[in-house]
């Protein structure tokens, strides 16, 4: 009979363990990513909270925002008699309360330069004893066509229109200048993020310096495809590329600032902050005056609004909004960055207050 060892158990009455430990099913993985790795309830837990948290605020802001949208003093113009006037906003304003706000001009020629500078999207006007609506298309087809409505509907019949600024042949429906934002900001927010992960320790200058060869190329990739290769942007190729690389600067500066104040939980809050409210309240969808109330006022500080309001300014309306377009992206690029650095140096202070303490005790 054969001699059973000591010590052995046989597999079939060996006791399963509670824990089984996590087994590495992909061969290959590189060390420093293993040694990155959670513990397996977090490992399961936080990829299901912070994608769940993304996704149900990016479907309530979007929601909320475009599922019946409402003007909210959206601009008309008019340069008609003083009845007429009286009448289309009495009409107007009865039929939506508060939706519209109504500039008054002294004649066609002067509600015509608005249109063609951006101030109004739309005016109606009296020309030869009847009426016309004024209309620059590149403020986008939604926006023209709820104007156009509103006004037939005010005046009683159709109103013939005249497009003063309408959009070129390689962007009919005017969200050219959105998806470029949109791409933009996205890649702002992945540079960010990986710049972290791969170096996070990485000097702030070289971190500004891997941020400026980014936001650069962006610019110039952006603008010779919506420029020069789509004539998607009819703004001036240096003009696109200026703007496109700021908001990518700025994009990157934001999310890298979140990530360095608040540490993995910045990613989720910057693609919360860029991703779904920046591009919610960029106007390329719809404008700022559609929005609902609680949300309006980012569109005035946000960098994509900014962006697309002087992409738009710079292609159809002699300028308008650019000055205030390079400001903003200028002024959260300066903010964003100087935050890191603020952050950076109170970091250093406390470890070198750290060391002289420790080797005060020695």
């Amino acid at each position: 009979m054969p001699e059973r060892r000591a010590g052995r158990v046989p597999a079939a009455l060996a006791p399963a363990a509670a824990h089984p430990p996590l087994v590495d099913t992909e061969p290959g993985i590189p060390a420093p990513v293993l040694a990155a790795a959670a513990g397996l309830r977090k490992a399961m837990l936080v990829p299901v909270v912070t994608a769940l948290t993304i996704g149900t605020v990016f479907v309530a802001v979007y929601l909320a925002a475009f599922h019946a949208p409402q003007a909210h003093g959206q601009p008309l113009g008019i340069a008609a008699d003083d009845a007429v006037s009286a009448r289309v906003e009495s009409e107007l304003n009865t039929a939506s309360p508060g939706s519209y706000t109504f500039y008054r001009y002294q004649d066609g020629e002067a509600a015509r330069q608005a249109v063609t500078h951006g101030k109004v999207p739309a005016a109606l006007v009296t020309e030869g004893g009847e009426l016309r609506l004024i209309t620059a298309g590149a403020q986008g087809p939604s926006t023209i066509s709820g104007l156009a409505t509103a006004v037939d509907s005010a005046v009683g019949h159709p109103v013939p229109r005249l497009d003063v600024r309408p959009l070129v042949a390689g962007d009919t429906r005017g969200l050219s200048a959105f998806y470029a934002a949109f791409g933009v900001v996205l890649a702002g927010f992945l540079f960010a993020v990986s710049s972290y992960q791969i170096a996070p320790r990485l000097p702030l200058i070289a971190r500004v310096a891997s941020m400026a060869a980014f936001s650069a190329a962006s610019g110039m990739a952006v603008a010779l495809i919506a420029h020069s290769a789509m004539d998607a942007l009819p703004a001036p190729l240096f003009t696109v590329a200026l703007l496109v690389g700021l908001l990518a600067c700025a994009s990157a500066a934001a999310a890298g600032a979140l990530l360095r104040l608040f540490g993995p939980i910045g990613m989720p809050i910057a693609s919360v902050v860029l991703l779904i409210f920046g591009n919610a309240t960029s106007g390329g969808i719809l404008p700022a005056t559609y929005l609902p109330a609680w949300l309006a006022p980012l569109a005035d500080v946000l960098a994509p609004a900014a962006t697309i309001r002087g992409l738009r300014g710079a292609a159809y309306f002699h300028d308008a909004h650019l000055v205030g377009a390079l400001l903003t992206l200028t002024a959260w690029i300066v903010g964003c960055l100087s935050l890191q650095f603020a952050l950076d140096r109170f970091a250093a202070r406390r470890a070198c207050a750290a060391v002289t303490v420790a080797a005060a005790g020695r």
